[in-house]
């Protein structure tokens, strides 16, 4: 086996087409801009490849050709493109302007671009550009040497402030200002010149399945001295910062391109080891952020190579990897094929084969003087006919001087020079040794034997049927004084003093399905169970349990091994790599360089971890692993669509949006916010969740750098994004913006106002109106019932014209002239106050009175004057100004004139008396002593008495009851309450 296989490192390498999102498998131009973000010029189409994800340049309509060959940025940040056929785009983030045939540039087929200065050095077809960055004015250098019509320039470097640039045809050739005015010279003759590299004072030019090597200084001084080496056509250059350098090599019409690295006169193809697999490479770019080559091909898109060394992968001739040990500064490697043994070089000093192994095996049988071990001794009866071919290798242990390797054909114990010095007829997938140096032999469903002798097979076997004893074991570890033993189906035993314990026997420990051992630099017990959980064990003084690592916080299912360094554990799945220390995780996986995680065998050697695949073994070095790390420095919005709608692109530049604040109105309220982390190199190890509220629960871990936000009520929010690093181990949180849902305009204070200031102004015109109403009604009210009243009493005045005239009827008849003649002038004067009263509502209490007494003169004369009347008032009643309804008592005293008496009645004589009851309520009472009790009195009811009451009821609603009428032996009585009219004081 050669050391040049063994040795051999791979990179760890990623290829991105346009499955991955890449505008076009023909990539032409890398370039890293300020901000080390990677842009990649097409063939049809330019984007810029950041967190993992490519965003393609939206170009305006205005640009028909999206042909990108070259890509620069110059001092003021904008971005160039050079289009073969379209010209130059400078592009400041925003806006395009567009450079071509119709303001200068002599030729639209662009290839090449150099800023310096103030200028933006351009490379055609036909010559050289030169534009001002600031007043985008063309100026073109005279000199062009043209070739067969053309002058393809095809490169620029700068070297002590002079631009230089090579050309297809004609060579080298630099730009020189006399009397400020640009002009070409030629300093190198060349047939072809495609490419230009400097580095240091070395300048590199890339021709025709050659390369060409000067000191700049010579050419500087027309010393053209070159070296050739290399057969194929470099088409561009990158030094790392382990100063190596890196050429992009196409053949064009032969196949020995590739990537290329170029030292000491020579170009080696490094392709297979940067695991590119394009012979078609056109471009090279060097990040040292993040210490990666990107790699542009013609036809399979671009490689992203990591190169910090921290996971390399060796193939090691495809073998199957099965386990590792050291013998001193060396590393011993078991695998499929026997054993190799590698220097501190890691070149392969020394390999046992397996028919080393067989003749070890064939030595002993020949000529050993015991008995070789059978079935019906206890032991697995191994098949010595078994072939080399056919020997399969299980693990190897390390006890003092010697290596144990144990296989299908026996146990060997090999020496520190890599002689096997001892072979054993038993057969044991697992082996060890105990704290005091005993062999340890596992039977995986027999028991366990403990030699005194190995060599003469003198052991000492512990029954499978005591439960003490260990079964299906799968690890053994010494501690201090104490060996354990880990079993698949029984827990964790531990053997001491001769004597094994079982743990879940003894309930001291209650796992049962184990299947990895290790401890850490502390002398703690790291144990992994069959399902996946990891636990730190302290044994020093009591078994103690530390700290359980549950299942759910490492990436994987099934465990493939288990390794401690420090007070790191690596935890090995068919994931990748689960790093635990100190309550933090991280994760390495084929992203970061594990490209195989289904690891067979694993190992430490001082700081690097080695890891066994079926096809050869990854070393890491761990101190690299688990240095501190950068994480994501800022987050950066990409796109925002609200109610499905992308927001205006003017809100954005150079891809992002350049507010911290959203503020939509109340229907605009469904968001979905894309947002790129900054700063990071393996985007698929971060996670992300949201908040918007510090108050509020965080939303579930997301790998989408995405947020969608569904009908948010009216508040403002801030959209807070966690950002969980598994790369590093480290959070990291970021207001990333500020959200505001106006509330709808029926929810504002001012609507609010509104709608008071209307309902207040709509009840103040209801009142209004109401009242108005009210007014209204009442006047029509008080029209209709004066217009009643006076309808009544106009049926009065007939009334008790009717009775007047009766009487004066009477007179005549019985032939008193005189007595008519005064009762006729009495009657007019009763009608001129009738007259005058009937106008009226109300009169007063004295004017009432005045009526009545003319009225009581009158109807008196048909008695010869024989009725007595009597009207008395109460002192506390202001007659002249106290009003009452006009003629209201006139009818009850017609009544005693007409019903209470007749010319048999002695003594006939009636009283009226008015008196206050209560505060503006008045009594009066209307009482005689004549015929109350017969029945035509009771019965009987006038005209006058009804009207009466009807007016009372038009005039006072409210007073309930106002006339009462009280029959009795003596007489008759009239009751009469009235609401008396507010006093009035007299005027004179």
């Amino acid at each position: 086996m050669s050391s040049l296989i063994i040795t051999a490192q791979y990179k760890p390498a990623k290829n991105y087409t346009t499955a991955n999102g890449l505008p076009n498998n023909a990539v032409r131009s890398l370039f890293l801009d300020q901000n080390y973000d990677v842009w990649i010029g097409t063939e049809n189409g330019i984007c810029k490849f950041e967190n993992g994800t490519f965003s393609t340049l939206e170009l305006p309509k205005k640009i028909t050709n999206n042909s990108c060959w070259d890509i620069s940025q110059d001092s003021e940040g904008n971005m160039w493109f050079a289009s073969y056929g379209g010209g130059i785009y400078k592009y400041d983030g925003k806006r395009y302007t567009v450079f071509n045939a119709s303001n200068g540039l002599p030729n639209t087929k662009a290839r090449k671009l150099l800023a310096y200065k103030n200028k933006m050095y351009v490379g055609t077809d036909l010559g050289v550009a030169i534009i001002d960055i600031k007043t985008n004015k063309i100026s073109v250098p005279k000199g062009i040497l043209p070739h067969f019509g053309v002058f393809i320039v095809t490169d620029f470097v700068m070297s002590k402030n002079e631009v230089y640039f090579s050309t297809s045809n004609e060579g080298v050739f630099k730009i020189v200002y006399k009397n400020s005015l640009p002009r070409i010279e030629r300093v190198l003759k060349l047939d072809h010149a495609f490419s230009l590299g400097l580095f240091d004072n070395t300048l590199l030019v890339g021709g025709k399945a050659t390369m060409e090597q000067l000191d700049i200084n010579d050419l500087i001084e027309n010393k053209n001295t070159t070296k050739s080496f290399g057969s194929t056509t470099v088409w561009d250059y990158a030094i790392d910062k382990y100063n190596k350098k890196h050429a992009a090599a196409w053949g064009v019409f032969d196949l020995s391109g590739g990537l290329f690295t170029i030292a000491n006169n020579e170009i080696t193809n490094v392709s297979r080891e940067y695991g590119i697999d394009s012979q078609s490479i056109l471009n090279v770019a060097y990040n040292p952020e993040k210490d990666c080559l990107y790699v542009g091909s013609k036809d399979k898109g671009i490689y992203e190579v990591q190169l910090d060394q921290t996971i390399v992968y060796n193939p090691f001739d495809n073998k199957k990897i099965v386990d590792f040990e050291t013998l001193n500064h060396q590393k011993v490697i078991l695998h499929q094929d026997g054993i190799s043994i590698l220097d501190g070089s890691n070149f392969v000093v020394k390999t046992i084969t397996n028919t080393d192994f067989k003749k070890a095996e064939l030595a002993y049988i020949n000529t050993t003087k015991n008995k070789l071990p059978t079935h019906s001794d206890g032991y697995f009866e191994l098949e010595y006919s078994t072939p080399a071919s056919k020997i399969e290798f299980y693990e190897i242990v390390k006890h003092e001087k010697s290596l144990w390797i144990t296989s299908n054909i026996g146990v060997y114990e090999m020496n520190f020079n890599g002689s096997i010095i001892n072979y054993l007829p038993i057969h044991s997938y697992k082996i060890g040794f105990t704290a005091d140096g005993q062999f340890i032999e596992t039977i995986p469903y027999a028991g366990v034997r403990i030699y005194d002798n190995v060599y003469h097979l003198q052991a000492k076997h512990f029954s499978e049927f005591d439960k003490s004893t260990p079964l299906n074991v799968v690890g053994i570890l010494n501690n201090q004084n104490k060996t354990y033993l880990v079993s698949v189906f029984q827990g964790l035993f531990k053997h001491q003093n001769n004597t094994f314990q079982s743990l879940l026997n003894n309930n001291i420990w209650s796992q049962e399905k184990l299947k990895f051992i290790t401890k850490n630099n502390k002398g703690n017990l790291i144990i992994a169970s069959e399902f996946g959980a990891v636990t730190i064990i302290d044994d020093s003084k009591s078994f103690k349990v530390l700290k359980n690592i549950n299942k759910d916080q490492i990436i994987g299912n099934t465990l493939t091994f288990l390794e401690s360094y420090k007070d790191y554990i690596f935890i090995g799945t068919e994931q990748g790599i689960t790093i635990y220390r100190n309550g933090q995780f991280q994760f390495f996986d084929k992203e970061q360089g594990l490209s195989d995680a289904a690891i067979s065998s694993s190992a430490i050697f001082e700081n690097q971890l080695w890891l066994g695949t079926q096809k050869g073994y990854f070393s890491i070095n761990l101190d690299k692993l688990t240095a501190n790390k950068k994480t994501v420095s800022s987050i950066a919005i990409t796109n925002i669509t609200i109610n499905s709608v992308p927001i205006k692109s003017t809100n954005y530049h150079w891809f992002t949006y350049t507010s911290k604040e959203l503020n939509c109105e109340y229907n605009q309220n469904t968001i979905a916010v894309d947002f790129v982390p900054k700063g990071h190199t393996f985007p698929n190890k971060l996670k992300f969740r949201y908040r918007l509220k510090s108050d509020d629960r965080w939303s579930p871990y997301t790998d989408k750098p995405y947020v969608y936000l569904s009908y948010l009520p009216a508040n403002t929010y801030q959209l807070e994004i966690e950002v969980y690093d598994l790369h590093s181990g480290k959070t990291t949180c970021y207001t990333i913006l500020t959200i505001t849902i106006k509330k709808p305009f029926w929810e504002t204070a001012w609507f609010y106002a509104a709608i008071g200031l209307c309902l207040v102004l709509c009840f103040l015109l209801i009142v209004s109106r109401i009242k108005k109403q009210a007014k209204q009604k009442a006047a029509t009210e008080r029209k209709l019932a004066k217009a009643k009243l006076e309808a009544l009493l106009s049926q009065m005045n007939p009334h008790f014209t009717f009775n007047a005239l009766t009487s004066i009827q009477s007179f005549v008849f019985n032939k008193d002239v005189l007595d008519s003649s005064i009762y006729i002038s009495e009657v007019a004067s009763l009608m001129r106050q009738t007259l005058d009263n009937s106008s009226n509502q109300t009169i007063t209490i004295a004017d009432e009175i005045r009526y009545l007494q003319t009225y009581i003169s009158i109807e008196n004369k048909r008695f010869d004057g024989r009725i007595q009347s009597q009207i008395i008032v109460d002192q506390s009643i202001l007659q002249e100004i106290t009003e009452i309804p006009t003629m209201l008592l006139q009818p009850f005293v017609e009544n005693i004139f007409k019903h209470a008496f007749t010319e048999d009645s002695v003594q006939p004589a009636f009283t009226i008396e008015f008196t206050r009851v209560a505060n503006m309520r008045l009594q009066i009472l209307i009482s005689d002593n004549g015929n109350g009790k017969k029945e035509t009195t009771k019965n009987h009811v006038s005209k006058g008495l009804s009207i009466a009451k009807e007016r009372l009821q038009i005039m006072q609603p409210t007073n309930e009851n106002p006339i009462v009428i009280i029959f009795s032996e003596t007489g008759t009585t009239v009751k009469i309450k009235l609401i008396i009219q507010t006093e009035k004081p007299i005027t004179t």
